[in-house]
């Protein structure tokens, strides 16, 4: 019941496909099979599954209830309750604590350039950890500089010393 295919051009619904109540499907949604076994080799979607336009949800896999696949997707794993997969092959993309998007807005403040509250692309984790690394960087020559300039050596003056990381300009890249 109350099944939704939002602009229904090339979507395929393989024949053991099991679709629940009030799930979405966008354009070019696919719900196919892996093999040509006699039985149960499409996709049950569980009740309120949205699935993203050009999503391929492959095999006799389960969607959770209330799982989103994002737009082109390939998903070949269930998908948990209330989970959201995306990419290629499809990872579950894991929430995030408020101390970590705390953590995060401090350091970074707003970012206009799709990294959300609740980044967990794997990409944009590499990112963070690098920043973080360099922050760290930064503190720890500081402590060195420190303490050769408390031994006589004048460290500033005798090598040119990198800025500290300014996430001001971070943040207009």
């Amino acid at each position: 019941r109350r099944v939704f295919i939002d602009h229904g051009m090339g979507v395929v619904i393989g024949e053991t496909a099991v679709i629940g109540d009030d799930c979405t499907l966008y354009h070019g949604v696919t719900l196919g099979g892996t093999s040509w076994n006699k039985g149960k080799r499409h996709p049950t979607l569980e009740q309120g599954v949205v699935i993203g336009a050009g999503a391929k949800v492959l095999g006799p896999i389960v969607i959770g209830k209330g799982a989103k696949i994002g737009s082109n997707a390939v998903v070949v794993k269930d998908v948990p309750e209330n989970a959201t997969a995306v990419g290629i092959p499809a990872r579950i993309l894991e929430q995030e604590t408020n101390k970590q998007r705390d953590d995060m807005a401090e350091k970074i403040g707003f970012s206009a350039y799709a990294v959300s509250d609740n980044a967990n692309d794997p990409m944009t984790k590499a990112i963070h950890a690098l920043l973080d690394h360099a922050a760290a960087q930064d503190v720890k020559l500081q402590e060195v500089m420190a303490q050769l300039n408390k031994l006589g050596a004048d460290v500033e003056s005798d090598a040119e010393v990198g800025k500290a990381f300014d996430v001001d300009a971070f943040k207009k890249l």
